[in-house]
């Protein structure tokens, strides 16, 4: 029996597929940042001052890919990551005025741009957090 793709589960990974796409370009576009980038910068200010190993956890990545993408953003003056006393090679990863900036200005984009996307339609940004809520307070609980 073949896969519906009608399925809500298919075209739910569908929609968010193509806002990660849709992100993506503009923040590379306006702030010549990565969807990916942007949202490990979030991760860093909803977190505080997380350690990479944190940030990792949080971000669904390696150790390692995390070290990685910590590094460019430091190297792009948006993040500073300083060595915490104790065992092992701890960083404490927090963002620059300059990373807080492109939160505040990357989020704007985004959210202005969803707000078009409803308006051209007939879905409230109310009922989608009526679908999306009770689903990610199952998923990610940190987040409700």
């Amino acid at each position: 029996m073949a896969y519906d793709p009608t399925q809500p589960a298919y075209r739910l990974h569908t929609l968010v597929s193509a806002l990660d796409a849709a992100a993506d370009r503009m923040l590379g576009e306006s702030f010549d940042i990565s969807y990916g980038r942007f949202l490990t910068l979030v991760t860093i200010q909803v977190l505080g001052a997380p350690t990479q190993v944190e940030l990792a956890g949080a971000r669904g990545v390696s150790a390692p890919a995390a070290s990685r993408m910590v590094q460019s953003l430091v190297e792009a003056g948006l993040v500073t990551a300083t060595r915490t006393d104790g065992a092992g090679n701890r960083r404490v990863v927090q963002l620059t005025d300059a990373g807080s900036t492109l939160v505040a200005d990357g989020g704007r984009l985004l959210e202005s741009s969803f707000e078009q996307l409803l308006a051209a339609t007939t879905v409230t940004a109310d009922q989608v957090r009526s679908v999306t809520d009770p689903l990610l307070a199952l998923l990610k609980p940190e987040l409700s």
